[in-house]
């Protein structure tokens, strides 16, 4: 369609709007819910995204993009799950709202909150906070980005410190990318802004789902619940394995994969060969299983039910975008922004 090309309207943007205008203006029964499986299409999405990303980039440009990221993550979740506690919130709240902002929002807030046995609602509640902001940084990112004239690289690793889901994440790099293909002003490639987004979020940030989850699980079981039973307990590795989001070692295994694949190509023959015949595929199927995670966050979201869980969620999430957003402007754009226009 000439005009979402035109302005820029990613499918998983599109999906997403789509979803909303039915569940909010036609309607669904709630019983259908069930059959929008948000966690799966995402959870597939994220391990696909691993088959498009071989290895041998992730350990090259991995320990930069890792090492912005646990500043952004440990202060985001810090941030959030403070204000959250002194707001008066649930704490299981806090944390599942600390992640969601602090690492990969949809995913991260149904990882974490099977981790620290989150009550039901734990969940959506920090989705649509994600939801909210992430469609927000959609439009800003890549507007900000454009007005500051940032190369595409160095916008992508922004986006991808400042963006709370990642198929939003994708599409604002993508849309900054696409402008960066069409406007001489703009240094780099579109391929430059998701490159350098894909290594900040999924390598960077993303990773710090398993660790959350892992750190949380325990601290939930041996603390929380155990004070809450009257008497300590000891950690189970059993239980935190349960807990443990096995996606995330999807993602690693594919892009072994992948690697293993391209292992014995040139440069120029990956290029020419694997790239279009083997990695564009499956970069299409990943697209899809964003549309699918985007349009079924639509279809399952319903503004009045949202209401009732009050404003102190989405004030206590919103500390932690302030800080998102300006530590990951310092970190990508001062800080490591030689590395990232370089990528």
């Amino acid at each position: 369609w000439v005009y979402a090309s035109r302005y820029n309207l990613e499918p998983p943007l599109v999906a997403l709007l789509l979803g909303l205008v039915i569940s909010n203006l036609i309607g669904l029964p709630s019983w259908l819910d069930a059959g929008f499986r948000v966690e799966y299409y995402i959870k597939t999405g994220i391990v696909l995204l691993g088959a498009t990303l071989p290895f041998t980039l992730i350990i090259w440009a991995g320990p930069i993009a890792i090492v912005q990221a646990t500043i952004v993550s440990i202060t985001t979740f810090l941030v959030i799950y403070f204000v959250g506690k002194r707001l008066g919130l649930d704490r299981r709240l806090c944390a599942v709202l600390g992640a969601g902002g602090a690492v990969c929002g949809v995913s991260a807030s149904i990882a974490i909150a099977g981790a620290v046995g989150a009550k039901k609602e734990h969940a959506p509640i920090s989705i649509t906070m994600v939801i909210i902001w992430a469609i927000f940084m959609i439009f800003f990112l890549p507007l900000a980005s454009r007005a500051l004239g940032l190369h595409a690289g160095v916008a992508g690793a922004w986006i991808g410190n400042s963006e709370f889901a990642d198929a939003a994440g994708f599409a604002a790099a993508q849309a900054y990318g696409n402008l960066a293909d069409r406007l001489p002003e703009i240094e780099g490639t579109a391929d430059d802004a998701v490159n350098a987004f894909t290594l900040m979020k999924v390598v960077g940030r993303d990773i710090w789902i398993g660790i959350w989850a892992f750190i949380l699980a325990i601290v939930a079981t041996t603390r929380w619940e155990s004070g809450e039973a009257g008497g300590a307990r000891k950690a189970n590795p059993a239980e935190i394995w349960r807990r443990f989001p096995k996606f995330v070692l999807g993602f690693a295994l594919t892009s072994l994969f992948v690697t293993w694949v391209a292992g014995g190509y040139a440069r120029e023959e990956f290029d020419a060969l694997v790239q279009p015949d083997f990695v564009a595929p499956i970069r299409s199927l990943r697209t899809w299983a964003f549309i699918f995670c985007f349009f079924s966050i639509g279809l399952t979201t319903r503004f009045r039910e949202l209401a009732a869980a009050g404003a102190k969620p989405f004030w206590a999430f919103s500390a932690g975008v302030a800080v998102n957003v300006v530590i990951g402007f310092v970190l990508a754009v001062f800080v490591f922004g030689a590395y990232w226009a370089a990528l």
